[in-house]
């Protein structure tokens, strides 16, 4: 049983907080994202459960002992750190090796355990090269050897893909996550791309101004938000002002009516919400098609075609829409077209307000 446990950690510098009374479980053997904007708090949490930051207050709890003051190089956890940290002047053996070596490992059982994780990484032809003649996504895949060479009961990611180029970048989550499965280790990895998090994630930790704002599985998030600061952060949205009238419906900034779904979670203050409706929910009609519920006039203003799919912005007088489409489903779809937006009642969804700065 390795699961972590985070109790009431703070982690104060002067009088600022970094990370403000955090409560968090982390289950065995899963793969959690701590997501969030610069300067939420991520990393900081991130380097406390290494040890690398101790905690203003709160405790940390690892395997049921509490490791709250234990040092870093005491917790059998692996870390991979932003800039990889992996030694230029070693091989890539040497590198995956290093772990090794300062625990003493005997000879014959680093070479069997370079060759598993050469192989695991699929790299076992390269075992000679140094590192800087490695591409990124080989670097990265040593640096994730290294950190599991001595079989770490927590591995922790810090923004490990941020450096690589986009294809790159999308083709390592992928890597990582098929690893991580196959290894079943319990990881926490850091980032600020909400798509890496909905790829990779078992579970999203949302973070926001030191403090979690949600935590919940990638669709849950998405689908679900319980404010509009998760769910502008979480993906594309189209998040609109709107009044409450306690009857299963609400009115957008114009009057205009609008049913949502009887399921609908209303927040506890109705006084300052929001209307989300996701991008892919939102139906584009033609203008000809007959007026009803929930069906708004508007204008196509600008359209961002990718080939397999088309983004329209629509102008409904006093408020904007995004809606995400098919070239199959709207053809002939053109700027300053009429349209109808449809938004499906059960697609509406009723969350807080960001509060005022």
């Amino acid at each position: 049983m390795t699961h972590l446990t985070l109790q009431a950690v703070t982690r104060r510098f002067g009088a600022a907080y970094a990370v403000d009374s955090v409560d968090l479980n982390v289950p065995d053997g899963k793969l959690v994202c701590f997501l969030g904007p610069s300067g939420c708090g991520k990393t900081t949490l991130l380097r406390m459960i290494a040890g690398l930051e101790t905690p203003s207050s709160g405790s940390i709890e690892f395997a049921g002992a509490d490791i709250t003051r234990v040092p870093a190089n005491q917790r059998d956890f692996g870390m991979v750190f932003q800039s990889l940290a992996l030694f230029p002047h070693m091989s890539v053996a040497q590198n995956i090796a290093y772990p090794l070596k300062l625990r003493k490992t005997p000879k014959p059982e680093q070479a069997r355990r370079i060759a598993e994780l050469l192989e695991l990484i699929q790299l076992p032809h390269m075992a000679n090269r140094p590192v800087t003649q490695l591409s990124g996504g080989q670097r990265q895949r040593v640096a994730i050897a290294r950190a599991i060479a001595s079989q770490p009961k927590l591995l922790l990611l810090d923004e490990p893909l941020s450096a690589l180029d986009a294809k790159l970048r999308e083709a390592m989550q992928v890597e990582i996550r098929l690893l991580q499965q196959r290894l079943g280790i319990t990881t926490i990895m850091v980032t600020h791309d909400q798509r890496e998090a909905m790829t990779m994630a078992d579970e999203i930790v949302v973070m926001e101004k030191g403090r979690i704002a949600q935590v919940g599985k990638p669709l849950d998030i998405y689908r679900e938000p319980v404010s509009e600061f998760v769910a502008d952060f979480i993906g594309l949205g189209n998040i609109l002002p709107v009044t409450y009238d306690g009857a299963g419906a609400v009115s957008l900034p114009g009057g205009l009516r609008i049913a949502v779904s009887q399921a609908a979670r209303v927040p506890e203050s109705t006084n300052d919400i929001r209307l989300l409706i996701r991008p892919e929910d939102v139906c584009v009609k033609a203008a000809t098609d007959a007026a009803g519920p929930n069906r708004l006039a508007g204008t196509v203003t600008f359209i961002r075609d990718v080939g397999a799919s088309l983004e329209a912005t629509i102008d409904c007088a006093g408020f904007t829409l995004t809606a995400a489409t098919t070239p199959r489903e709207t053809p002939g779809l053109a700027l300053g077209m009429p349209v109808l937006a449809e938004l499906p009642p059960h697609a509406c969804k009723l969350i807080a307000a960001r509060a005022v700065q």
